[in-house]
């Protein structure tokens, strides 16, 4: 079947039929945009159908293709780790404002936030967490391809790390246990380790910035990804009083919504 008339007859959003159809010719849009003619075999049109069975069942376009677009680079990505999104780009632009020399990325999953902040400042000496072996395979290699150099460590938040960093980031887990707000396909698809903390998601960020709070040389500065006015209100309660001396400030995303903690000593 010929590459026009299989995005025409898709069920699924042009887009997307373009994406997946890109996925298994393994050729750009623009080359599907110049061979419309071109016929798909048998075995490749088997998996072109399979594809779209799992889109419509909720799997993410990048969990299908393997790959995800975050701060201008393409981040490999699988069933180990949470999709890359857009909102947790706020984290290394307010790095990037930062400047700091060391940094310390917790829960890095595929290593987007991490890698980012290296590819854009290599003066900083980053170093990347996570409690997953797995989640660090997928940072490790995305690093390797992206060529910058940073220091992987498997550990439950800080309990493995000994080294002081200027700055503190993370986006953990911080989705309710029970959240009817988060879209079926993500929570079927994507690792519940990477989603869920807690009865208010915040079981995690609690959990860090104690750690924090005990450390005999605290960062300079702490950015932690969250989302939401209810949890605003928790952790600028939470946090002023195991920080009573810090400067505590929340950032807004694009949309307008509560989406960063910036904690500066």
């Amino acid at each position: 079947m010929k590459i026009s008339r299989l995005i025409k007859e898709s069920s699924l959003p042009t887009l997307d039929s373009e994406l997946l159809l890109s996925c298994v010719l393994q050729k750009s849009k623009e080359w599907l945009f110049t061979n419309p003619d071109f016929g798909l075999s048998n075995e490749l049109l088997e998996k072109f159908n399979e594809l779209q069975k799992k889109r419509r069942e909720g799997v993410s376009i990048a969990a299908l293709v393997g790959s995800k677009e975050f701060f201008g680079l393409e981040f490999k990505v699988n069933e180990n780790v949470l999709i890359p999104r857009p909102e947790t780009e706020i984290l290394v632009k307010e790095v990037l404002k930062i400047q700091p020399k060391s940094l310390l990325d917790v829960g890095t999953g595929s290593g987007c936030v991490a890698i980012s902040v290296k590819k854009n400042l290599s003066n900083c000496e980053v170093w990347a967490s996570d409690i997953s072996p797995t989640a660090l395979k997928v940072a490790q290699k995305n690093s390797q391809k992206l060529g910058v150099k940073i220091e992987f460590i498997e550990s439950d938040l800080l309990e493995k790390t000994s080294r002081e960093f200027e700055i503190i980031v993370a986006n953990l887990p911080y989705v309710p246990q029970n959240s009817v707000e988060i879209e079926a396909g993500v929570k079927k698809f994507e690792p519940s380790l990477a989603l869920f903390s807690g009865s208010d998601g915040l079981d995690l960020i609690r959990k860090l910035l104690i750690q924090i709070s005990k450390l005999s040389q605290k960062p300079k500065f702490v950015l932690l990804e969250f989302s939401g006015d209810e949890q605003t209100e928790v952790l600028k309660i939470f946090t002023s009083k195991i920080f009573p001396n810090s400067k505590i400030e929340i950032l807004l995303d694009l949309a307008g919504i509560p989406r960063v903690l910036k904690l500066q000593s």
